[in-house]
């Protein structure tokens, strides 16, 4: 009877994982669907032709103009950062302070 018993119990264990594999794979597609932009739509990290030309067509004498063009730079490079890997945003950032280093 216990290897009956045992035998069951590896049945639902199998049907278990089986059920999670699925549930997993189905994750990882709605994931890989939400990362991947879609194909007619700009990059957002990439600026507009009419981003581009309001950026220099601000006033360097206003003082609210430039804190504005700068908040705007702060969020873009914000929103940046969110979608790079931690691991490359490091290696990359180590770089620049190693080169920065070598160079001074």
């Amino acid at each position: 009877m216990i290897d009956k018993e045992l035998q069951k119990e590896l049945e639902s264990l199998r049907s278990e994982v089986a059920a999670l594999s699925k549930a997993r794979a189905a994750e990882q597609r709605a994931e890989k669907k939400v990362a991947e932009p879609a194909p007619n739509t700009p990059d957002a990290s990439q600026p507009t032709a009419a981003a581009i030309t309001q950026a220099a067509a601000i006033d360097i004498d206003d003082p609210d103009a430039v804190q504005t063009q700068i908040d705007k730079l702060l969020e873009q490079l914000e929103t940046e950062i969110r979608d790079l890997p931690t691991i490359t945003t490091l290696a990359v950032f180590s770089l620049g302070v190693l080169f920065g280093r070598l160079l001074r």
